[in-house]
């Protein structure tokens, strides 16, 4: 005798009933477990913006091609070195390459961190180079690290007037930190961290200042 199609029917609902037994607690613990893991990298983010921040150590690594880290003198540099960085220094082109360390501390008892930033250096109202740092950088809870900011950029924007010669002490040796105060160097940072599929920037550049301290505006 066939299946009285109600019976059928009666059978599909009942089955459907209990896959969503299963489905419907599954789907609720996967969007918790979402909105947790987004609501914890958005303080992870708040207390990156709150931490200490200081420009640690300022490292020129190279003039115009010519690597310069282990240069701590003028007479360090050969004679064609010297003819090829007056020859760039003459027409004002001097890509340069500097390492920045920077120190940050995060003062709270939960870890700070952020999946990346943006960044420029600026002299004054001047900006000489921009960029971006597409790595995560985390402090530990009560813990204070280092990290590197890499920027590439026109000694010549900077270094306008005066000599070769006097550029070169500025910028040879382990005098860098103490010429990038003087200097009025700036390095902003605009702290990221991806939502999902999309990227949350703080809405303005933040600014990090030789002396160690908060961030500013």
């Amino acid at each position: 005798m066939p299946e009285h199609p109600n019976h059928k029917s009666r059978s599909l609902f009942s089955s459907f009933s209990k896959s969503s037994l299963f489905v419907l607690p599954l789907l609720i613990l996967v969007l918790f477990s979402s909105s947790c893991s987004l609501f914890k990298q958005a303080k992870e983010y708040e207390r990156f913006v709150n931490s200490r921040f200081a420009v640690r150590d300022v490292k020129v690594l190279s003039i115009a091609g010519i690597d310069v880290s282990q240069k701590g003198k003028i007479s360090d540099l050969n004679f064609s070195q010297m003819i090829s960085l007056g020859l760039r220094f003459v027409k004002g082109d001097l890509p340069s390459v500097i390492l920045l360390t920077v120190q940050g501390q995060n003062t709270a008892d939960k870890k700070a961190a952020i999946s990346g930033m943006d960044w420029l250096l600026q002299a004054k109202s001047d900006t000489l180079a921009t960029g971006v740092l597409n790595q995560p950088v985390t402090i530990p809870p009560g813990e204070t690290i280092l990290f590197p900011v890499k920027v590439n950029f026109n000694l010549s924007k900077l270094l306008k007037s005066g000599s070769l010669d006097q550029m070169l002490k500025i910028v040879l040796g382990n005098s860098g930190k103490t010429e990038y105060e003087k200097l009025g160097l700036v390095l902003k940072i605009k702290p990221w961290y991806r939502l999902g599929s999309k990227i949350k920037k703080s809405p303005v550049y933040l600014s990090i200042h030789p002396e160690f301290g908060q961030l500013t505006h």
